[in-house]
């Protein structure tokens, strides 16, 4: 009786372990825009934490849908310009404007429109999220 319990147990913890060891599912879908969207890469951008001059990373990949394909060809022939307007437009903002997971990227979002605007004069019909992390 001793021995079946223990050939049990024994392989219970054996099976246990093997589970641990198996590699986590990737947290991350991997997908590529449609041609009528416009991808950005992804930002690193700092952002102020609290009034000591502490600051934190914001990671944010954004797609861009403009609204005809003469704005499509703005944003992209103004792309830098974009990217610098979105860097000089995130540092207004402080940590917790980000904390919130639903005001977040909804502020993220009027950001970026705003940005993509006064940069490339570009009018957009919709931006999409990829990335928006807190670091």
């Amino acid at each position: 009786m001793i021995v079946v319990l223990t050939c049990v147990a024994s392989a219970a913890v054996a099976g246990q372990k093997q589970a641990d060891q198996e590699p986590l599912l990737k947290n991350e879908i991997e997908a590529k825009a449609s041609a009528n969207y416009f991808s950005l890469p992804r930002l690193h951008l700092p952002v102020l934490v609290d009034a000591n001059r502490r600051f934190r990373a914001l990671e944010l990949e954004v797609w861009l849908l403009p609204t005809d394909e003469a704005n499509l060809a703005l944003v992209r022939s103004a792309k830098k310009k974009i990217m610098a307007a979105m860097t000089e437009d995130f540092s207004a903002y402080d940590w917790e404007a980000f904390t919130d997971s639903q005001k977040g990227p909804d502020i993220a979002k009027r950001v970026v429109t705003t940005s993509v605007e006064r940069a490339s004069n570009a009018k957009l019909s919709d931006v999409f999220i990829k990335t928006l992390l807190l670091r």
